[in-house]
């Protein structure tokens, strides 16, 4: 009797197994047969809508989420979701709330009967939606509604347009951009007034979006630079926290080289300007710096001045910045190779001058240098971080009592103390920020060649710098133009600027496809005035 009854109740739990697998069975065939919906498309549902953008954005205090009842469903209410402080709360209740809660209007077409802001699109994937609503937007969901409203409500505050702080111009615009990308564009329209101002806008960053914006003059601007800017941005793969100096680090031709082949500008002025000659202007959002390329080296010594003062004193100004360029690479150098390898090239009364001083020191002139390029760049770091009123007064105060003091003490010669504080000022005198640094360890390498090799090593670093010129090149544009490739047409706005009847073309560093710049005045075609110039001459 055991036996048997031990024999059917095996029987009967094998006939239940072989059920519950049927049923399985049925249930996995019919859920393969029903369409599936995935979890990041948009499904009617407020109850369902609102546990997503909890689960999605968390239990952040300032998501606000309100359901109201609106005429126009009475199956349910219709919820509204949007983040505090970045919607303009003004504009969701007198421009959303109090138009939906007296529509009887069909949910489908609110953004052309009840709704009044002027950007409204529709929301089908969670990403878009949840997206838009991280940036200020304000959502709309209806019961049975196959989408949702995105209602632009963005309200960003932003300071105000001031004067630029790191380009200074004793003559022409004062202004600068902010850090608002649509301030930024507004900024260049109004500049322009022209259907020929293009924009492209490219969003990066995986946990921090930012957008970026390229921006040219159609007809101008070669097509190929516009594709090899927009390429390189697109390519960027971050996570967050994109600002000019990191963009222009991952699309500059030579990440590694220490010369910049990007220029970042706070001018609206120059970045016309550069539009113009057929440049690209790079916007990026929250950062008040834009980004021209290309950027040949001769590019990050033209100013904003230049283009509204007389020829002959831009001019001037130039030669005196790139003497000002001479003095800072190449005065401590030749001051150490004279000193202690080639002494036999300077006059013997001025040897004996240097030497002379150099009677009684503990240190040699290559440990002198570097001793006062070290209490130099303290001193400039100092005051670049200190408050900008006792910034001036340490920096100058700070200067004069520790080159009295190491004179003094006996530690450095006066003569050294006049080269690097001809070296410093002659550094500073570079119109754009970011080449200041490059000079700056040029000039360290020249100090170690002269105290090894003297003229020669100075000689052959120079060479070997100009060489990395000639190899170097800003978006396919070459760096060390118009000297290499030599290119005539454009020393014009080099060395020295030209008068403004001689500009009639565009730099063809940029490959513009339209050369012409400007059109002669009748006067300078007219027969009669070639006559009187003949006959005068």
């Amino acid at each position: 009797m055991g036996i048997s009854t031990d024999t059917t109740g095996l029987k009967h739990i094998e006939t239940l197994a072989n059920q519950a697998t049927q049923t399985l069975d049925g249930l996995i065939q019919s859920l393969e047969k029903e369409p599936s919906t995935p979890l990041s498309d948009y499904v009617p549902g407020i109850e369902q809508a609102y546990l997503r953008i909890k689960n999605d954005m968390g239990q952040s205090p300032d998501v606000l989420l309100r359901k109201i009842r609106v005429p126009a469903c009475p199956q349910g209410p219709v919820l509204i979701a949007c983040i505090d402080g970045l919607s303009d709360s003004q504009m969701v209740d007198q421009d959303i709330i109090a138009p939906l809660l007296q529509t009887t209007a069909d949910p489908k077409t609110w953004d052309a009967t009840t709704l009044t802001p002027i950007h409204i699109s529709k929301g089908t994937q969670w990403s878009t939606i949840t997206s838009d609503l991280a940036s200020g937007n304000t959502l709309i969901m209806a019961p049975d509604l196959p989408f949702c409203w995105i209602v632009d409500t963005v309200k960003i505050p932003q300071r105000a347009i001031e004067r630029p702080q790191t380009e200074l111009s004793v003559r022409g615009p004062e202004e600068s951009f902010n850090e608002i990308l649509l301030t930024q564009m507004n900024q260049l329209r109004r500049r322009f007034l022209d259907k020929s101002l293009q924009f492209h806008d490219i969003t990066i960053g995986r946990l921090q979006h930012t957008k970026v914006v390229v921006s040219y003059i159609k007809g101008v601007t070669n097509p190929d630079l516009i594709k090899t800017a927009i390429d390189r941005i697109s390519d960027i793969t971050i996570d967050g926290y994109a600002n000019s100096g990191l963009i222009s680090g991952l699309i500059r031709d030579h990440p590694h080289s220490i010369f910049p082949t990007v220029r970042a500008t706070e001018r609206v002025d120059v970045a016309v300007w550069r539009l113009n000659e057929g440049k690209i202007v790079i916007l990026v959002d929250g950062d008040p710096f834009v980004l021209i390329v290309p950027a040949p080296l001769s590019d990050f010594y033209r100013t904003a001045m230049d283009y509204s003062s007389s020829w002959y004193d831009t001019s001037f100004v130039r030669l005196i910045r790139f003497t000002g360029w001479g003095l800072g690479i190449y005065l401590p150098a030749l001051y150490i190779a004279f000193t202690e390898v080639n002494p036999s090239l300077i006059p013997s009364s001025l040897l004996i001058i240097m030497t002379g001083d150099h009677m009684g020191l503990p240190f040699p002139p290559i440990v002198e240098a570097g001793l006062m390029i070290f209490v130099i760049e303290i001193l400039r770091e100092a005051a670049l971080r200190l408050p900008k009123i006792l910034s001036t007064t340490i920096g100058t105060m700070g200067a004069i009592i520790v080159g009295t003091a190491v004179v003094k003490a006996g530690l450095v010669s006066p003569q050294i103390i006049v080269i690097m504080t001809l070296t410093a000022l002659s550094l500073f005198s570079t119109p754009v920020y970011e080449l200041i640094g490059s000079w700056r360890l040029m000039g360290l390498v020249m100090l170690i060649a002269a105290f090894f090799t003297g003229i020669l090593g100075i000689l052959i670093a120079s060479v070997v710098m100009i060489a990395e010129f000639t190899t170097m090149s800003s978006f396919g544009a070459p760096y060390f133009t118009p000297w290499a490739p030599f290119r005539r047409s454009d020393w014009k706005d080099s060395l020295i600027r030209v008068p403004w009847t001689l500009f009639k073309t565009r730099s063809m560093v940029n490959r513009p496809l339209k050369p012409g710049m400007r059109s002669p005045r009748k006067e300078e075609t007219s027969p009669h005035l070639h006559n009187r110039q003949q006959d005068s001459s």
